[in-house]
C-alpha cells in the first residue's frame, strides 16, 4: 500500500473513531430508550461498576432523575474529569437545546449508576398557566414540573398535561386510572406515562417509605 493510500486509510480510521465517539444521546449503548411519544423520550440508563460510556451529545431539553447513590464521574469534551456523588431521588431540568453538551459519564463506584434521562419532546399547553399540584416542587421550568411524594393520600388528579411517574423506592404503587377504569402498578427502578388529560389517584401497597417523582409537561 503507497504512503498516500495509507495516509488515507488512518485519516478514515480517525474520522470515523471521532463520529462513534460522539453519538446522539439516545444512541449511546448504556442509554436504553423505554418509552417513546410526542412529549417524551425516555432513556433508562445503567453503567455497571468501573465503566464508561461513549461521549455523547445533548441537545434537547431534558429532566433528569438519579435513581441510586454512586460515585461517578463526568467529563466534558476537552475538559478534565469532575467527580460527584449521586444521590437517589435527585431531580434536575437543563435545556440542552440552550447548552447543547457532549460528555462522557464514569461509575467509579463499586455499585450500579442508575439514572433516567428523560427528553422533552414538545409541549404541551404553555399559555395555560398551570399551577403546580399541592405536592413538594423540586422545580418549575420553563418546560416542566417535578414533584416528589413521600406519601400516598388517593387525591384525584385530573386535567393536568403528559406526565412520567417514577418510583425512587419503596413498595409497589399503584396509579388508578378512574377515566379507563385501568390499574398500572409501578415498581421501584421503574416509571410509567401518564397520558395528559388522565384522571387518575394513587395508592400505596405496602408500608415501606415512598420516593415517588412525577415529572409534568407544560
Amino acid at each position: 500500500m503507497s504512503k498516500y493510500k495509507l495516509f488515507l486509510f488512518s485519516a478514515l480510521l480517525i474520522v470515523c473513531s471521532v463520529l462513534k465517539a460522539q453519538v446522539q444521546v439516545r444512541n449511546e449503548p448504556r442509554h436504553h430508550n423505554v418509552l417513546e411519544n410526542k412529549y417524551f423520550r425516555v432513556l433508562d440508563v445503567n453503567i455497571p461498576p468501573h465503566d464508561t460510556t461513549l461521549q455523547h451529545i445533548h441537545c434537547t431539553p431534558s429532566v433528569i432523575l438519579l435513581f441510586t447513590n454512586t460515585v461517578t464521574a463526568t467529563q466534558l469534551k476537552g475538559k478534565d474529569w469532575n467527580k460527584s456523588q449521586s444521590v437517589a431521588g435527585s431531580a434536575f431540568y437543563h435545556d440542552f437545546a440552550k447548552d447543547t453538551t457532549i460528555h462522557r459519564v464514569s461509575n467509579w463506584d463499586t455499585v450500579p449508576y442508575h439514572v433516567t434521562d428523560i427528553e422533552l419532546l414538545s409541549v404541551y399547553d404553555p399559555n395555560s398557566n398551570r399551577k403546580s399540584l399541592p405536592f413538594t416542587v423540586l422545580f418549575d421550568e420553563e418546560k416542566a414540573f417535578a414533584y416528589r411524594l413521600t406519601s400516598i393520600s388517593k387525591q384525584i388528579i385530573d386535567n393536568r398535561g403528559p406526565m412520567i411517574a417514577a418510583l425512587v423506592a419503596g413498595d409497589d404503587i399503584i396509579l388508578h386510572d378512574t377515566k379507563n377504569n385501568r390499574q398500572i402498578t409501578i415498581k421501584a427502578g421503574k416509571e410509567t406515562y401518564i397520558e395528559p388529560g388522565t384522571s387518575f389517584c394513587l395508592s400505596a401497597t405496602g408500608k415501606k417509605d415512598i420516593n415517588l417523582v412525577l415529572f409534568e409537561l407544560k
